[in-house]
């Protein structure tokens, strides 16, 4: 069914807004209900596939809201002005939640960067790679870092995604190697 519908929207190259449906600006549309305050409930449209749902303010997304692409969902979360800002968590190509977390409205790849308390994961497998605060998508200020096997990698003071300040460094079986100050390099690692 939904197949027929959508094939319906298109003459040509040319996006046929379905009736009833709220035309964007960007060429998009939106089904949904108009509120109170102008604001559209329901999920947007573009070249037939569902790009995102929730409530949308000028066509952007405005509160809760999920992002998709090619029918999968690529974020949700609190968005302002069509950015994740505040909580959300953003997906793997897998399904993975690849991050959960504070967001920061700040255009990148996903529209916003990871800012504030956080956890990243691996996106193939969905192994947690890290938790603590983050700055601009960048490991910064105190944190953990773990192993794949769950074990913690290193915990204590992050730069830049770098291990700096004041740290313990372990190995993966969970014995110590390392208790100290780290700036910069202090010896070899590989993540």
């Amino acid at each position: 069914m939904a197949k027929n519908f959508f094939s319906k929207l298109f003459q040509g190259n040319k996006e046929v807004v379905p009736a009833g449906a709220i035309p964007c600006v960007d060429g998009c549309y939106i089904c949904g209900t108009v509120l109170e305050d102008g604001s559209v409930e329901g999920n947007k449209y573009c070249e037939g596939k569902l790009v995102g749902s929730g409530r949308f303010v000028d066509g952007k997304l405005s509160g809760f809201g999920k992002r998709f692409v090619n029918g999968q969902i690529m974020c949700e979360g609190n968005f302002v002005d069509g950015y994740l800002s505040g909580q959300g968590k953003v997906y793997s190509y897998k399904g993975f939640v690849t991050y959960e977390g504070n967001h920061a409205k700040k255009p990148n790849d996903y529209g916003s960067a990871y800012h504030g308390q956080g956890r990243e994961y691996h996106c193939v497998t969905g192994a947690l790679l890290y938790e603590g605060e983050f700055y601009y998508n960048h490991w910064r200020g105190k944190g953990k870092e773990y192993y794949p096997n769950g074990q913690i990698r290193y915990e204590g003071e992050f730069l830049d995604s770098f291990w700096h300040g004041r740290g313990q460094y372990y190995k993966q079986n969970g014995e110590l190697v390392y208790s100290g100050e780290f700036a910069e390099e202090p010896f070899t690692y590989d993540r």
